[in-house]
Order: structure tokens, then C-alpha cells, then sequence
């Protein structure tokens, strides 16, 4: 029995260190409306739209926390989140009703991550660089923003050819077209996911290289 309680401890302490991590917020972040980012204008909406339902979410969730009990607290915070996304889509249609039409169910699919992020605050999640859970959520929402705009981008770019009003009818044309469609998309993020990645190993080998500097002078 015991043996079992270790093992499943150990499991319980990789999948908390797992999502504490940048990595885990691109990607998971990202997911929701990675289908609706075929274009620069629909990756900046849908992660625009992600990006201000995650920092509304994160805003309310201390309110929301305070006055809900246990088993209310999570159908509370769908029914906030819903509605922060179904406004944001109202929003949306006001700007551009050819990107809002283009977006389609994917704006409300946003409330997905919004709710994250009221639980990631509620419960006191700090991923780094931040160094509080507002600040999670807000590297969550520029991350996010950030991710869907280049997938936008690079999607549009390799189906149409048209990249910053030049087209280039041979890059539609050729095998690398393949990225701009929903499969690609998926290989677009994971080639981001590993570049964050990267970049987060990279900085922790410098801090631990600078403690170990620090302890060894302290000697």
C-alpha cells in the first residue's frame, strides 16, 4: 500500500512540476483557438480575445472565491466565464463581422482558458517569470496572444503565398504548404512549445550556474 501511495506522490509531483512550467501555459493556452488561427487577423482576434478573457477571469476569480462555496465555485465561474467570452464575440462582431463570422465557435471555446486562469489564481499557481499568480496569468495571456498571432500568421502565409502584401504563388504551391492547415498548425505549436522550452532550460542553467557561483564565493 504504501508503495502504491509513493508512486502515485511521485506522479502527482511530475505533473506539478509539468505544469508549472512556460511551456505547459503556451501550449495548453493555445490549443483552444489553435483551429481558428488561419490568418494573421484571425490568430491576433482569437488570441486577443483569449488574452482578455484569461486577465478578466484572473481579475474576477478572488471575487468570485470569496463568496462561492466548494461545489458552486466551479459552475459560478463557467457561467462568468461564458459570459466574458460571449461579450468579447459581441465585441468582436462590432470590429469586424467578416473575422467574427470567420471565428465562428471558436470565440466562446476562449471561456476554456478564462477559466483556467480563475482556478490558476484561486489556487495560488506562480509559474516563473512571474512571481504571483496575477502575474501567471498575465504572462499566460501575452503568451497566448503572442503564440495564436505568429500560428495566424505563418498559416496565412503558407496557404495563400501572401506575406506582408507580396504574393509568392510557389509557397502555396509547394510541399511546405502543409503547414497552414490544421495538422500543420499542431506542428507550428510544438515547434514553439520547443523553442519556450529551450529558452526556460536556458535560463534555469544560468540561475543554477549563478547560485552555485554564489555559494561557492560564500566559501
Amino acid at each position: 500500500m504504501s508503495l502504491n501511495e509513493n508512486i502515485a506522490r511521485e506522479r502527482d509531483e511530475r505533473i506539478a512540476d509539468m505544469v508549472r512550467t512556460p511551456t505547459f501555459l503556451v501550449v495548453a493556452g493555445s490549443l483552444p483557438g489553435l483551429a481558428a488561427a488561419t490568418s494573421l487577423e484571425n490568430g491576433l482576434a482569437i488570441g486577443a480575445v483569449s488574452a482578455v478573457a484569461i486577465l478578466s477571469m484572473a481579475l474576477l476569480a478572488p471575487v468570485l472565491r470569496s463568496f462561492t462555496g466548494t461545489w458552486s465555485r466551479t459552475a459560478v465561474m463557467l457561467m462568468v466565464s461564458v459570459t466574458v467570452t460571449t461579450l468579447l464575440g459581441f465585441a468582436v462582431r462590432v470590429i469586424d463581422p467578416v473575422v467574427h463570422e470567420s471565428l465562428g465557435a471558436y470565440v466562446p471555446l476562449a471561456s476554456v482558458n478564462a477559466l483556467a486562469a480563475a482556478w490558476m489564481v484561486g489556487e495560488g499557481l506562480v509559474v516563473a517569470p512571474a512571481k504571483s499568480p496575477l502575474g501567471t496569468a498575465v504572462f499566460a495571456a501575452l503568451s497566448v496572444l503572442c503564440t495564436l498571432t505568429v500560428i495566424g500568421f505563418l498559416n496565412g502565409m503558407f496557404t495563400t503565398g501572401r506575406v506582408f502584401g507580396l504574393t509568392m504563388a510557389e509557397l502555396a504551391s509547394s510541399p511546405i504548404a502543409a503547414f497552414g492547415k490544421p495538422v500543420g498548425s499542431l506542428l507550428i505549436l510544438a515547434l514553439i512549445a520547443v523553442f519556450t522550452q529551450s529558452i526556460e532550460q536556458a535560463l534555469g542553467g544560468r540561475a543554477r550556474g549563478e547560485a552555485d557561483g554564489a555559494e561557492g564565493g560564500e566559501r
